[in-house]
């Protein structure tokens, strides 16, 4: 089988992308050939020989007109050549190609994962042969096309570690830097943590702004850390690879999740992987954490310190052990892409 994969960036590099390059080397153990058209291309270095990645040359600068123009004369060139497509993250991609897989005759299957049903999302369903999503959070709209492939985390590269006592207590967000994932919450907990516990607290937070009132909310982050006193305890570490995130997962001995999107976030998972305890308000969280422990899930972030300080005294091991295998079971990225690869099949 051929396929085509259509997304936004291929980066191994990227903080926030770089998974993709993954989704891509394991896809590529399961067809014979994939072809990859990518808004955004980055560090590709090896990819496997049967990988063809083509951009639309966002890397060099930003311009619409020659990346409408670009992805048609791609899309054209390379629809016919293979059994089937697949859009990957934005909407657009998938609305994009839908005319040349129905002109073609080839099987569209579109990723979507977010709370939104927007109009964009019911086109996309109508347009696709097939809908796929990481969550039931994730797809709101009802649908008989859509199969729910969990998401795709490579354990390989997210390895578990066990965890022993230390005299400092390690936080870690890993998210773009938004209003929406709370990180001001994070960061008063994380002043009154540091009042009551024995422990030195450090809070590390991966990732970058986007918008501009993203950049805005970030010196909004840094004034209240120096108002709290907080310069030796958070660390802002900008943009952390892909493949650099499992020893920050490793070191920490709790992951925030306190996002607003009610959808089931990639990072929470890739830090369970790890083994790294997780603490969330994040609705879609709830079904997961709350078998393991309920000290996990968190209904209002009012809970948090009363929670932290139970978590910091069990005995954690087993516990990180069973995020680990809950990941493996249902996230495993090997699996996500021999069961996409069966919906292009049947």
């Amino acid at each position: 089988m051929k396929l085509l994969m259509i997304t936004r960036k291929v980066d191994k590099d990227d903080g926030l992308a770089g998974f993709t390059y993954n989704w891509i080397k394991k896809l590529s153990k399961q067809v014979v050939g994939l072809n990859v058209i990518c808004l955004e291309k980055g560090n590709i270095e090896n990819l496997p020989a049967n990988v063809t990645v083509y951009s639309l040359g966002k890397e060099n600068g930003k311009n619409r007109f020659k990346e409408f123009w670009r992805f048609h004369y791609l899309s054209l060139k390379l629809v016919p050549k293979v059994d089937g497509v697949f859009a990957h993250q934005n909407p657009e991609y998938g609305l994009m190609v839908f005319a040349w897989t129905k002109i073609f005759g080839k099987t569209l299957i579109s990723w979507y994962t977010h709370k939104q049903v927007s109009f964009r999302l019911r086109f996309l369903n109508l347009v696709s042969n097939k809908m796929v999503s990481a969550s039931k959070e994730s797809f709101r709209l009802p649908s008989k096309k859509l199969t729910v492939l969990h998401h795709g985390i490579d354990t390989d590269q997210f390895t578990f570690k066990e965890r022993t006592n230390k005299d400092t207590f390690n936080i870690v967000n890993v998210s773009r830097i938004s209003a929406t994932k709370r990180i001001d919450t994070m960061i008063d907990i994380v002043a009154e943590l540091k009042n009551i516990l024995d422990k030195k607290i450090i809070f590390k937070i991966a990732g970058l702004p986007t918008l501009e009132k993203d950049k805005v909310f970030l010196q909004e982050l840094k004034n209240k850390i120096k108002n709290l006193n907080l310069e030796d305890n958070v660390e802002f570490l900008g943009s952390v690879p892909n493949d650099q995130t499992p020893a920050l997962f490793q070191e920490a001995d709790l992951f925030f999740n306190f996002s607003k999107t009610g959808s089931l976030d990639k990072t929470g998972l890739e830090a369970m992987s790890c083994g790294c305890l997780v603490l969330a308000s994040n609705e879609a969280f709830k079904d997961i954490l709350e078998p393991i422990n309920s000290l996990f899930f968190i209904d209002n972030t009012d809970q948090a310190i009363a929670n932290i300080k139970k978590i910091i005294d069990i005995d954690s091991n087993e516990l990180r052990l069973q995020l680990r295998k809950y990941v493996e079971q249902y996230h495993n990225l090997d699996h996500l892409t021999g069961e996409l690869v069966k919906l292009f099949e049947k």
